[in-house]
């Protein structure tokens, strides 16, 4: 690098180090807000030719020594500039009170008298402290000048006012401090846990660890025996000292919000993210305690298969990224706290649709069965064909096994296993979900250049118009779908529809249903009044809810009337689960 650029970097450097101080003070801020007033009023603003005149810090000395010996005679002899309230003047500052003004001057009260007039937005959070450019000793200020002290408060009071006057409350707290709800949580959980101090005073046994996780700890009462272990360590503990709990309280969960207490609770030390693993962990005691789960414990390897639905579609849901960990950002933007809660506290598990309904996961592991002819838990391209009676083409079915949709992690290849499943079926029947409309536009984004473009569409639509003249439908040519969708979709750019698109459309799933499933596609020209009826009946259920509730009554009568294809037995089929779950419920 040649001098003379280190020349200009330094310059630059040292201009932004002068504004940014200059920024700082107080008269800087008035001036700001005198500029936003005038604009707001339509009243003409001027350059600033004038210099702050009542601090004579480091900042005035280097505009001051900036300046030509005339400028600075003319900046000496201007008269103070009158209020923002007041007509401008042109090039004038906000009047300001000097520190060496006369205590004749007859701008004071102008000045003070403004400060509400410019303040047009509500003032940021203050700061714990402030940083000011270091001055010189100024000159004695007389003695009717206002204080320091008084006039900092003025100014505080000030900041403290909306554009009508009204104080504002406080609305953002940071990370060192604490909301006034979170300090009474706390003060409640502090409680908690004296009182059972004075009941256990050689230690709180392991009985009373779910009171510990849910009063104490905010958690639902199955995260008991994970958070003994936690705070112990010692998975084979049966006594913890108050002390460590104490110790574990105030470093994980005094003054957190739920996600951040559950994330720091299920993590392993010294990682920075949830992974399926941990999840596992933490939710084993739900099946052994939860009253709606009591029936699968004849059966624990369909426990296992419960408990890896729930926390694959955990990951479906708030993980699209397809990472392997949840970060605690992705855990702070979902329900899952929320969910952890109500299930502890619903005795019917099948009413919580969102990650934890049994019959969700029986219908995901039935379809999944009955595709699996073979047995071996992997499906390859003539099972996956045969899904929803041959719905999907095999052009996408193609762009499945490629792994362009979603990574395979079946560890077979060619092969898709049962969590590669759970997120090809979440993702067909639900297409309105961010995590759906990811999946299948990376399958039908042939380049991969983030575009779904005219001539990948034709592509996948040949093998719709064969599939329509063998089941002797109406042809639709290509061109007259494409204006179609072009007007549902309405890119931004014509001829690139992009994922931004499709999420805006808010009929992403018509458009994709028109290139690779056909059934869906002559359903939705149809449009069955009583489907219509059903879903504005229920908004408050997804498509993935509805189809799962269909496809669990469906499966039901066939299994009350002996039609399930094969023996399903423990090691690795569904037999006897609906009625095990009928039985845990009557």
């Amino acid at each position: 690098m040649s001098s003379g650029t280190q020349t200009v970097l330094s310059s630059q450097s040292k201009i932004d180090e002068l504004f940014l101080q200059w920024l700082s003070l107080p008269e800087a801020e008035e001036y700001v807000r005198g500029l936003l007033m005038s604009i707001k009023k339509g009243k003409p603003i001027q350059a600033l030719n004038v210099k702050i005149a009542d601090r004579q810090g480091l900042l005035g000395e280097s505009l001051e020594g900036c300046m030509s010996p005339k400028q600075a005679k003319q900046n000496a002899l201007s008269p103070p500039p009158r209020s923002p309230t007041g007509k401008p003047r042109p090039g004038g500052f906000a009047d300001v009170t000097s520190n060496n003004a006369s205590p004749t001057t007859t701008h004071t009260d102008d000045a003070h008298s403004s400060s509400h007039d410019m303040a047009i937005d509500p003032p940021a959070a203050p700061s714990q402290s402030t940083s000011s450019p270091p001055s010189v000793s100024p000159a004695p200020a007389p003695s009717t000048a206002p204080s320091s002290t008084s006039a900092a408060a003025a100014a505080a009071a000030a900041a403290k006012k909306g554009p009508d006057g009204l104080d504002i409350p406080r609305f953002w707290f940071p990370p060192s401090t604490a909301s006034p709800a979170a300090r009474e949580q706390a003060s409640a959980e502090q409680a908690e846990l004296t009182s059972l101090a004075s009941r256990h005073p050689g230690g709180i046994p392991s009985s009373e660890f779910k009171l510990v996780a849910s009063k104490v700890g905010g958690y639902p009462s199955f995260f008991g025996p994970l958070l003994l272990e936690r705070v112990s360590g010692d998975a084979a503990a049966t006594v913890c000292l108050v002390a460590k709990v104490q110790q574990w309280w105030e470093a994980n969960c005094r003054y957190q919000c739920p996600a951040t207490r559950v994330f720091n609770l299920l993590k392993s030390p010294g990682t920075s993210c949830v992974t399926r693993e941990n999840w596992k962990t933490g939710l084993a005691c739900l099946l052994d305690t939860h009253p709606g789960l009591e029936f699968l414990k004849s059966t624990p390897e369909f426990q296992d298969r419960y408990l890896e639905c729930v926390v694959e579609r955990m990951f479906y849901t708030n993980c699209p990224g397809e990472s392997d960990g949840m970060t605690l950002r992705e855990m702070r933007k979902s329900n899952i706290p929320d969910v952890l809660l109500a299930v502890d506290e619903e005795p019917d598990i099948n009413l919580i649709n969102d990650y934890f309904s049994y019959e969700h996961f029986y219908v995901l592991y039935c379809k999944f069965w009955e595709l699996d002819l073979d047995h071996d838990f992997l499906l390859d391209r003539e099972d996956l064909i045969k899904l929803g009676n041959y719905s999907l083409t095999y052009r996408i079915v193609d762009r499945i096994f490629e792994g362009a949709c979603r990574r395979i992690t079946s560890g077979v290849p060619e092969k898709l296993g049962y969590l590669d499943f759970i997120w090809l079926l979440l993702s067909e029947e639900d297409k309105t979900s961010d995590t759906a409309l990811r999946y299948w536009f990376n399958g039908v984004d042939l380049d991969g250049d983030g575009y779904i473009r005219p001539h990948e569409m034709e592509y996948f639509y040949k093998e719709q118009i064969h599939r329509m003249d063998c089941l002797a439908q109406e042809v639709i040519q290509f061109s007259d779908v494409l204006c179609q969708m072009s007007d549902m979709v309405k890119p931004q750019e014509e001829g690139k529809v992009s994922l931004v698109d499709l999420r805006k459309c808010g009929q992403a799933g018509i458009f994709l249903n028109v290139l690779f499933n056909l059934t869906k596609f002559i359903q939705s020209e149809q449009r069955d009044p009583n489907q219509i009826f059903h879903e504005r009946a229920t908004p408050e259920l997804t498509d993935w809810d509805r189809y799962a509730k269909i496809e669990y009554a469906r499966l039901s009568m066939e299994e009350e009337d002996g039609d399930v294809d094969g023996e399903w037995d423990a090691e690795g089929g569904a037999g006897g689960l609906v009625a095990m779950a009928v039985d845990s419920t009557t």
